[in-house]
Formats: C-alpha cells, structure tokens, sequence
C-alpha cells in the first residue's frame, strides 16, 4: 500500500516525489470488487467469469464448496492458457451476442472488461438473460471520460501499448484494444435501469499513469483532486457495478 495524503490537504510535489498520494490511492480497487463478490460466493453457487481469460478471477482454492466456475471469453487462445481445471467449462464468445445455452447463472463477475467490448448496451442485456431472477452482477471498468481512455481514442492502440509498456512497464500482451462505449455513470445508470437493484461506485485513481513524470503527476493530480471532490461521477476513472437481476 503507498503512502498517503489526507484528500482534503492540496497535494504538492514534495508529496508526489515522496510517492505520497491522495487517501482515495490508500487501497486496491481488486480489493472493493472482491469484497462485494465475496458475500456471493455460496456453496454451489453457479458462477461466470467473464473476461478473465488466462487469469481466472477467482483461484480454485478461493472458491466455495461445490462451485460451478465457468469462464468465457472472446479468445480462445486466452482460454486455454488458464490450464486444465481453471473453469469447469469455458464458452469462446463474443458477449455482445446472445448466448441461449448459459442461464439461470447466480453470480456474473467481470474485472476491467467491459471497456474493451463494442456494445455495453448489448452485454449488460445479454447478461442480465445469463442470471436468474435475483442474480447478481459485480463488474468493474474504466471510465470512458479518464484521461487514459480519452488518450486511447486518439493514439493507435499499438503506439499506445508500446509507450505503455516502455514508460509505465506494463505487460503488451496483457493490453487489449478498447471502446469505452456507455461507460460514464449517466450511461451506466440508465441501462441498468430495468435491475431489480443498482449500485454504482465511482473511482477517481489514474495518477500512476503519469508516474513518468512527477509534475504532469501533480498537475493530473490537482485536476483529479478537484473532480473527486465534487464527485463529478461522470468523469471517474472507474466504476464498480453491483446489479441484481
């Protein structure tokens, strides 16, 4: 966990050299999102994990008695690097499109996926027919208004990786092409309008993104200061979804 400042104390560049940032950096987001996802997990709980591909979001020794853990994802190539017993069984589909032969699921879990699909509209529907009735939907993603995704819509996504992964030393092959479509709390909010239930959690966190450069830190971080505590949600880096069907 980095250092911290108090969120109502400006930050300033000795705090940003420090690596000291703002309370709301405190915690992991994968922490929030397994948090809401562990109340779920039930003994037989029927379970699908979207996206996830390689990297099941779940380990085997994290789920519960008798759990049917399913996976799905558009690739199969990401599929089959999870290694035998990741998924009990694993669907290769695009989730903007139906798929009739996976319902009454308790659980839908998706980290950081829905960014990358062509219709948010279309997979929220298509999930919500997956759950029953009372089911539960957790999924987090990126905003569409964050800095990065707004860089994303103007560089090519393979200059965007290389200079992703030459400044900030993320992974190429773990980076996907991104649409951010419908992904703001307004848009968020109205398709999930018809759930029994919604809740909707915003984050304001992209400042490791500018870790190249301590004062394009600080200058992102005032700006990011000022958002957050306005709670502009439509301008939120990320956004924890909680739906039931």
């Amino acid at each position: 966990m980095s250092p911290t400042i108090d969120h109502a104390q400006p930050v300033e560049l000795d705090d940003v050299r420090a690596g000291r940032l703002p309370s709301r950096y405190g915690y992991r987001m994968q922490e929030v999102f397994l948090d809401r996802v562990g109340p779920l997990l039930v003994p037989g709980v029927k379970l699908l994990d979207v996206g996830a591909g390689r990297s099941p979001t779940l380990a085997p020794e994290d789920r519960p008695e008798n759990c049917r853990y399913l996976g799905l994802d558009i690739s199969g190539e990401e599929l089959e690097a999870a290694g035998a017993g990741a998924y009990e069984a694993t669907y290769i589909h695009d989730i903007v499109q139906p798929l009739p032969e996976l319902r009454d699921l308790d659980v839908v879990i998706s980290w950081q996926v829905l960014e990358h699909v062509s219709s948010v509209p279309r997979a929220l529907a298509n999930l919500h027919a997956m759950l029953r009735p009372g089911g539960t939907l957790v999924a987090q993603t990126s905003g569409s208004f964050a800095v990065f995704a707004l860089a994303a819509r103007v560089i090519p996504h393979r200059p965007r990786v290389w200079a992703m992964a030459r400044l900030l030393g993320h992974h190429e092959e773990e980076k996907f092409p991104t649409h951010f479509d419908h992904c703001t709390a307004r848009a968020l909010r109205k398709l999930l309008s018809d759930w029994q239930s919604v809740e909707l959690v915003p984050f304001f966190r992209a400042a490791p993104y500018f870790s190249f450069s301590r004062p394009l830190q600080l200058a992102y971080l005032r700006y990011e200061d000022f958002i957050a505590s306005r709670r502009w949600d439509n301008l939120a880096t990320h956004y924890l979804l909680v739906a039931r069907a």
